[in-house]
């Protein structure tokens, strides 16, 4: 389930209705509906939102199994959580299970923190897979962010990349020696697997002196800001603010 950043990056810029939308009217929806699956804690309602994002996949024209990969690559760290909640949380037993009980009202909680873990992945990866992270950044300027923390984010989404193309160099460069970790024993695996991290970090700090040193001679100051296009909202745009609202008020009055 490897996905590369330069994958990423390509999925940004497809041709679809959902690409060419406003990435302030992306970030505003993502932020609405993570919000909205926060405080309502209808199972129905976040399974209208979580058939409407899969609805915007398929819009996008992006791969379903490339998706599936990007959710089920971040699921885990938040919805494993919720595979606990049936066994501490609550009084009434519905079933054990090796000896084990499982609470009706932690079953119940159980579902609707894993639901709500879904839908804010969906809607994330959604967002980073039609717009590209300096669009991204450049909206969040736009919305208020201060520059210093779009300035931060903007070299940290850079440096993803380019310690990315360092790391990758450094396996090919150990499998070109012929290492294989079958061949060797876990006390050897762990100290190349030490040395290797040693070495990134080493070559972090350096590419952060040279870029810090490169920034300087472009005159970078904290008074330094980033360029914001100027564009303007369009009638597509405020189409699908319109129909996300919609979509989020049948989920309120219907369940």
């Amino acid at each position: 389930m490897h996905i590369s950043l330069s994958s990423l990056e390509r999925e940004n810029f497809k041709d679809s209705i959902i690409h060419k939308l406003d990435a302030r009217v992306k970030l505003v929806l993502t932020l609405l509906i993570i919000f909205y699956i926060t405080v309502y804690n209808n199972v129905f309602a976040m399974l209208l939102v979580e058939g409407y994002l899969i609805f915007l996949i398929i819009l996008s024209r992006l791969s379903l199994l490339y998706m599936f990969k990007r959710i089920a690559l971040i699921l885990p760290f938040g919805g494993t959580i919720a595979l606990f909640q049936p066994f501490i949380k609550g009084d009434t037993v519905i079933y054990c299970l090796f000896g084990m009980p499982i609470y009706q009202e932690g079953l119940t909680f159980g579902i609707i923190l894993f639901l709500k873990v879904l839908v804010s992945v969906t809607g994330i990866v959604l967002l980073s897979s039609t717009t590209p992270m300096y669009e991204v950044i450049n909206a969040a300027r736009k919305l208020g962010l201060p520059k210093i923390m779009a300035m931060l984010l903007g070299l940290m989404v850079r440096y993803l990349f380019v310690m990315y193309d360092v790391l990758e160099n450094t396996i090919k460069a150990q499998k070109s020696r012929g290492f294989n970790r079958k061949n060797l024993s876990y006390k050897k695996i762990l100290h190349i697997f030490g040395y290797t991290v040693g070495n990134l970090f080493l070559r972090a700090y350096e590419q952060g002196e040279k870029t810090y040193l490169a920034m300087l001679s472009r005159c970078y100051s904290n008074e330094s800001d980033l360029f914001l296009h100027k564009k303007k909202i369009g009638v597509e745009d405020l189409a699908m603010i319109l129909i996300t609202i919609i979509v989020l008020a049948l989920g309120v009055f219907l369940f």
